[in-house]
C-alpha cells in the first residue's frame, strides 16, 4: 500500500512539474484568443526571447478577445507583468473583438521603441493576413528598430509600386495582386450572374403543366343538372323523287 501511495505522490508531482513548466513556455507571446497553433507560439516565442537576450527588452504581444472587467490600459499592465519580470519592456494587446490596441511600456523600452515605432509595428501586423505572420512582423521590426533606432513608418513590401534605378534607369515592379485570381475573379463573377439570371427566369414561368385535369377546374364547377341537345347547325339532303311512267 505504501508503495502505491509513493508512485502516486511521484506521478503528481511529475505531472505539476510539467504543467508549471508548460504555463511558463511561451512568456512573449500570449494567445488568450486560441488564434495560434502550439508550433507557432512556440516559433514566435523563441524569436522575441532571442530579441531579449540580445537587447535586454521584452516585447510581448498578447491577442485576446475582450479584457474583462478592466480596462485596456489595466489588461495591458497586469498581463506584462504576470509573464516576464523584466522592467525594460513593452506589450502590444490587441483585441480582437473589439478591433482595438493598447499598449504598455515599461522602463527604458520606451527610448527605444517610441510610439511611433510601436505604430509602424502594428501597421505591419494589420498588413498580414494571417496571425503568426502578422506578430512576426512585429518582431522584424523590433529588431530592426532596437538595432538601428526608428527612421520612418512602416512600408507594405507586397504593395504594387514603381522602383526606378538610379544607375540603369530600369523600372522595377513589385508583385501586386496575383494572377491566380484574376480567372478567380471570373468565375465568381459569371456565378454570380447565373444565379440572377436564373432567379429573374424563374419569376417567369406562373403557369406549369399539371398531372391532374381537376387542378384545371374550379370545385363543383362541374356538377351536372340537366341535359339537352342544341344544334348550332342543320343540314337537309335534298334527293330527287322518282317519277311514276303511266302504262298504256
Amino acid at each position: 500500500m505504501k508503495k502505491l501511495l509513493s508512485i502516486a505522490l511521484v506521478l503528481f508531482i511529475c505531472l505539476s512539474s510539467i504543467i508549471s513548466a508548460s504555463a511558463f513556455t511561451y512568456q512573449h507571446v500570449i494567445d488568450y484568443a486560441d488564434k495560434l497553433a502550439s508550433s507557432e507560439l512556440e516559433e514566435l516565442d523563441a524569436v522575441a526571447g532571442n530579441l531579449e537576450n540580445t537587447y535586454g527588452i521584452a516585447v510581448l504581444f498578447c491577442i485576446t478577445e475582450g479584457t474583462g472587467d478592466v480596462t485596456a490600459d489595466e489588461f495591458a499592465s497586469g498581463t506584462y507583468y504576470e509573464y516576464t519580470d523584466n522592467e525594460n519592456g513593452l506589450i502590444i494587446v490587441h483585441d480582437d473583438w473589439n478591433k482595438t490596441y493598447s499598449v504598455f511600456v515599461s522602463g527604458s523600452a520606451g527610448e527605444a521603441l517610441t510610439d511611433a515605432a510601436v505604430d509602424s509595428m502594428t501597421d505591419a501586423y494589420d498588413l498580414n493576413e494571417s496571425y503568426y505572420d502578422g506578430i512576426y512582423a512585429c518582431y522584424e521590426l523590433a529588431e530592426e528598430y532596437l538595432e538601428n533606432g526608428y527612421s520612418g513608418g512602416y512600408v507594405d513590401k507586397t504593395e504594387t509600386e514603381t522602383v526606378f534605378a538610379e544607375t540603369t534607369g530600369e523600372v522595377k515592379e513589385k508583385d501586386g495582386v496575383a494572377f491566380f485570381w484574376l480567372p478567380v475573379s471570373l468565375v465568381i463573377g459569371l456565378l454570380v450572374g447565373f444565379l440572377i439570371i436564373n432567379a429573374i427566369a424563374s419569376k417567369n414561368k406562373s403557369v406549369r403543366m399539371q398531372e391532374n385535369a381537376t387542378v384545371y377546374t374550379r370545385p363543383g364547377s362541374m356538377a351536372i343538372t340537366g341535359g339537352a341537345d342544341n344544334f348550332l347547325y342543320k343540314n337537309l339532303d335534298r334527293t330527287e323523287k322518282p317519277k311514276q311512267t303511266q302504262k298504256k
